[in-house]
């Protein structure tokens, strides 16, 4: 539901009269009503969709008993699913799973037809949509389709969603008014990306100096930044999808996410620029009120006092370049959490027999060799002042200078000669003369610090001196000390002395057909299976995407091999890619899809008993980036890390 500003100024009282009055409306609310004639009867039966993958929409269920011809519009508050529904209210005896081979898996000889009706945008959009593992026929969709028509009066023609692969083949045979997921992503004006309340000062950039903002600062960015130093909140005019950078900045922060087309012509919020303000964001709506300073004083008082200093371990003494082979979870302190997350990766999937790849002759250069350099070149000297000057408070410009002199310490000072020879030598001695270093620090990728984006990749030539491995190296180590990773660790409280890189290196790519993230959750839907798969075409980037180019969003259902969903092969599309050629319709097949969910699922059950996770199945999140290169468009994992959002 679409926020109204103007409400903001209720007082208590007046909220629990509401309260108070919406539950007894509640009471009085019909089990199902047989047509829908005006907006108070779908609002006594309305709740939300199941999936939360669209904004500022509404939902009644519908059902239509085939035998009696007899339709119900179903209350949301008593009923979840269709098959409970039938069996409390129409006497169906069966089981949940007999239900929905029956009527879902099933074409012939059905008891009933059934749908979800979803308002958007407060009545400027209605349409019908299936669920995803429905097999329903043209035939079916138009019958049904006919029956809404005559008993829902809201809507004189809805539009049927168009959100499978599967219908997506058929569209042409359904021969009713359709919409698909770009029309209804493109059409939204609000996101509600990362639920919070936080108080602050309502402060206005661009996305350019987005970086200049501080901690306390709710930021009302005009378009996506490349970096965003830690704030109170985030209001940005450009959507994102849930595995946007800023998206996974803000979950990993705990930062109140709102996107907002329209934010910037909003005189309620433009009057508050510069003030003191109450922020919040929840699951359908958000709310900006003028608040004091003693009020934001008091709040970030609280919040900072709450933080204990993290010490990372840090093994300083193993000084050999490891094989990947020889790399497991355990080792963080020695090689940091992007190397030895990759290292277990690398081995479930060859013990697994996948065919999934990681990327070949990876090696990692231990944390050793960059503590080794920070104190030959004197960087050491300069991160104990920094350290002892930040428990005075950071100032910002004093912060800067500092970080930029450890930083050409790290650069200008020459790489220990050991290391280098057994660096070329392991390039070499391989199939690539070309190899990416990236960054691995013991403050990264671990559960409950991704660290997603902090730090640098660099790729080095053998036998290139403008872009050498030397300088790749270094600077991979100078980017632990950039000013956004600093304030990043500052913010949650780590020892910034108890910080060591490590490198990741395996043999570089170029012209990747197709790149993207994969989490092993559905985002949209609370401990329900599925897996969420954002791609985009060639090598531009899903997590920080350039301007209005949108990336392919999907949920696959085959990470479990069941009769329902998991042999169905369901491909459900939330977005498609805006900057595809022509002969192409999506950036993966529907084949692609479900063997990249399948594998990577194999992988999820590994780590989930590897790591000995008590969170519920469905709800324990990996995040993997892959790519496909290549003729026989190969897939590629290139990095898994724990997901909590």
């Amino acid at each position: 539901m679409k926020f109204n500003i103007n409400t903001l100024g209720l007082l208590f009282g007046s909220l629990l009269y509401l309260l108070s009055f919406s539950l007894t409306y509640a009471q009085k609310s019909p089990a199902y009503l047989h047509q829908i004639d005006d907006l108070d009867q779908f609002n006594a039966l309305k709740g939300q969709p199941n999936t939360a993958k669209f904004s500022e929409v509404e939902a009644v269920k519908v059902l239509y008993k085939i035998s009696t011809k007899k339709t119900y519009y179903i209350n949301s508050s008593n009923h979840a699913y269709h098959s409970t529904f039938c069996q409390k209210n129409l006497g169906y005896s069966g089981s949940i799973s007999t239900f929905n081979l029956e009527n879902y898996t099933r074409v012939e000889n059905r008891a009933y037809l059934m749908a979800t009706i979803n308002r958007f945008f407060e009545g400027a959009l209605y349409t019908i949509e299936f669920s995803v593992a429905d097999n329903i026929t043209p035939k079916q969709i138009a019958q049904l389709y006919d029956i809404i028509i005559s008993t829902f009066h809201l809507c004189t023609a809805p539009k049927v969603f168009i959100n499978t692969s599967r219908l997506r083949e058929i569209k042409n045979e359904i021969l009713v008014p359709t919409i698909e997921a770009n029309e209804i992503f493109s059409e939204q004006a609000t996101q509600f990306l990362n639920t919070g309340l936080v108080y602050g000062y309502l402060r206005m950039f661009n996305a350019e100096n987005a970086f200049e903002s501080q901690i306390q600062d709710i930021a009302l960015i005009h378009g996506t930044p490349a970096e965003l130093a830690p704030v109170g909140g985030v209001i940005t005019t450009d959507f994102q999808t849930p595995l946007s950078h800023i998206t996974l900045l803000c979950k990993n922060r705990g930062t109140p996410l709102l996107a907002s087309k329209n934010c910037l012509e909003e005189k309620q919020i433009l009057d508050l620029i510069d003030k003191p303000v109450r922020f919040e964001v929840t699951m359908n709506a958000f709310s900006i009120l003028p608040t004091t300073q003693d009020s934001v004083v008091s709040f970030w008082r609280q919040k900072t006092s709450q933080k204990a200093l993290i010490h990372l371990k840090k093994d300083t003494i193993y000084n050999k370049i490891l094989p990947i082979s020889q790399v497991s979870f355990s080792d963080i302190a020695k090689v940091g959490g992007k190397a030895a997350n990759f290292g277990l990766l690398s081995q479930i999937i060859k013990q697994q027999n996948l065919n999934i790849k990681c990327p070949e002759d990876a090696f990692a250069i231990p944390i050793y060799f960059y503590e080794q350099h920070i104190k030959a070149c004197g960087a050491n000297k300069i991160i104990d002042k920094l350290v002892m000057l930040s428990t005075l408070g950071n100032d910002p410009r004093e912060t800067s200078i500092l970080l930029d002199s450890i930083q050409n310490l790290i650069l200008n000072y020459p790489i220990n000669a050991t290391l280098l020879k057994e660096v070329e030598n392991w390039v070499g001695s391989h199939n690539y003369s070309s190899f990416r270093f990236r960054s691995s620090t013991n403050a990264e990728d671990l559960d409950g610090f991704n660290g997603a984006g902090l730090y640098t990749s660099k790729t080095g030539h053998l036998g290139n001196e403008k872009k050498s491995i030397e300088k790749a190296i270094k600077v991979v180590w100078a980017s632990a000390w950039g000013y956004r990773p600093y304030m990043e660790r500052a913010y949650f409280g780590i020892d910034q002395q108890s910080v060591g890189m490590g490198i990741l290196c395996h043999r570089n790519f170029q012209n990747e057909l197709a790149n993207g993230v994969v989490i092993t959750k559905n985002l949209y839907r609370p401990n329900y299976r599925g897996f969420v798969i954002n791609a985009q075409y060639g090598e531009t980037s899903v997590v920080i995407p350039p301007d209005s180019v949108v990336c392919e969003q999907v949920i696959c259902y085959s990470d479990k091999n069941d009769s329902f969903y998991g042999n169905k092969s369901i491909v459900e599309y939330i977005s498609y890619s805006n900057i595809l050629p022509e002969d192409m319709k999506s950036v993966l097949s529907d084949n692609e899809i479900v063997k990249l969910t399948r594998e990577i699922a194999i992988i999820k059950d590994q780590y989930y008993k590897i790591m000995r996770s008590t969170e519920p199945y469905y709800q324990y999140g990996l995040d993997l980036e892959f790519k496909v290169v290549g003729l026989n468009r190969q897939i590629y994992l290139k990095q898994i890390r724990p997901f909590n959002d």
